[in-house]
């Protein structure tokens, strides 16, 4: 585990105070990049029953966010968290640190942060499954939905903590909206519009009307006890007609 003094605490809170209260861009930086690395050298140095390696892309900083008063917020939190982060955690507050840890690093301008996992904290599909109280095929779904999934040499399996993390109601979302992030940072239009179209064509099947308005139509949608359907199918009409636009720019400009 990462010793941090109570010395070593105070002067790195002042630093980061400091930097940001005389708006120095390149000490705003480097306390940004030393929190971060001092994470990652955290959990791999203190989670070594779950963990056996990090590896984070190189990326490009966002400097919006960086120099904003919601990264010197986030910076002051994680520097608290190396005090408070007590061994051994439960699996669900593992699972909370990785996705803010993976949230904050998509603000901060990087792509994507890899967990490697080692084999005895990782559960099969079946076993993920009983765990939840479901099908295999509700499992799927969960999975489509942004359920964390590791993959090995051999298949996916799940890892221990994305069970208790699905079952809170408050990181069950966090890990969904995290999932959207990172495919959206790495999808191709292309590929995005595959999967827009494949959403919409479950809407047609379970209602068997070719849109959202005939789906709908002649019923006020707010007065719905769960108009949910409606505004996701309607929102990814859109999206499919401003893909479509973009991909057909694309092919006139070729």
């Amino acid at each position: 585990m990462i010793e941090m003094t109570t010395a070593v605490y105070e002067e790195t809170k002042k630093d980061i105070n400091e930097a940001y209260r005389q708006k120095r861009k390149s000490k705003i930086q480097k306390e940004t990049s030393f929190i971060l690395s001092q994470i990652i050298t955290l959990m791999m140095s203190q989670f070594k029953d779950r963990l056996y390696g990090i590896s984070a892309d190189s990326f490009d900083l966002n400097e919006t966010y960086i120099f904003s008063d919601e990264n010197q917020r986030m910076l002051l939190k994680w520097l608290d968290r190396f005090i408070l982060l007590n061994s051994p955690i439960s699996d669900l507050e593992f699972g909370k640190l990785k996705i803010d840890l993976e949230s904050w690093y998509l603000q901060i301008g990087g792509k994507n942060l890899r967990f490697f996992y080692r084999e005895d904290y990782l559960l099969t599909p079946t076993e993920a499954a009983k765990a939840l109280g479901v099908s295999r095929v509700t499992l799927n779904k969960y999975v489509k939905s942004g359920l964390e999934v590791a993959d090995t040499n051999s298949h996916s399996k799940i890892p221990r903590h994305a069970i208790e993390l699905w079952k809170d109601p408050i990181y069950g979302i966090k890990m969904q909206m995290l999932y959207q992030k990172k495919k959206l940072a790495t999808q191709t239009p292309k590929e995005r519009l595959r999967e827009v179209q494949e959403k919409i064509l479950d809407f047609q099947l379970k209602y068997k009307k070719p849109t959202s308005s005939e789906a709908f139509a002649g019923m006020d949608v707010d007065s719905l006890d769960d108009p949910y359907d409606y505004w996701e199918w309607r929102d990814l009409e859109k999206e499919r007609e401003k893909l479509m636009k973009k991909l057909m720019g694309e092919a006139d400009v070729q």
